[in-house]
């Protein structure tokens, strides 16, 4: 949890820096972790009640390379764009949009995890790797070929491929 006292935000223009640890966005990465801290730079701008919310969202990431298997840091650094909109009880079985957060008229604190972890993970590549030109393991002894290469050789004839190669 990422908690913006939205209390305490002044009229008007105002910046506020927050530092929080990865395991605050509560991210559950498949092949990899967050790493603390979470950096957010944000520039609030108050209007009533509502609240305008830019800024950016710097985290780094450790993820497994998808051909080598080795680990190997990414830093992420994403934009923000929130509103907090103040909602009476008419407006509470609205659906969220999109970058608004609705509050309650007598809240005074905000979580932003879940808009900062959504920014950070979709950041992530699909397929993560240490290098473009990651050479990755040897598919019969397992051999990291980035680090020295092997005397398996190119994989042997598939003969089931036979009927189609006489095709032409």
């Amino acid at each position: 949890m990422i908690k913006l006292d939205i209390g305490r935000v002044p009229e008007g223009h105002s910046h506020l820096d927050l530092e929080a640890g990865a395991s605050d966005l509560e991210a559950d990465l498949e092949d990899g972790r967050l790493e603390s801290p979470v950096n957010l730079s944000l520039d609030l701008d108050r209007r009533g009640g509502d609240v305008f919310i830019k800024g950016t969202a710097a985290a780094g990431a450790v993820l497994g390379c998808s051909r080598c298997l080795k680990e190997y840091s990414l830093e992420l650094e994403a934009p923000l764009q929130l509103l907090c909109v103040v909602v009476g009880e008419s407006d509470a079985g609205e659906e969220d949009r999109d970058n608004v957060i609705r509050v309650s008229p007598g809240a005074r604190f905000v979580d932003l995890a879940g808009p900062v972890r959504s920014e950070l993970l979709v950041l992530l590549p699909l397929k993560p790797l240490c290098d473009q030109e990651c050479k990755g393991l040897c598919p019969r002894c397992g051999i990291d070929l980035n680090v020295s290469s092997c005397s398996c050789g190119p994989e042997g004839h598939d003969s089931r491929w036979d009927a189609l190669n006489k095709i032409k």
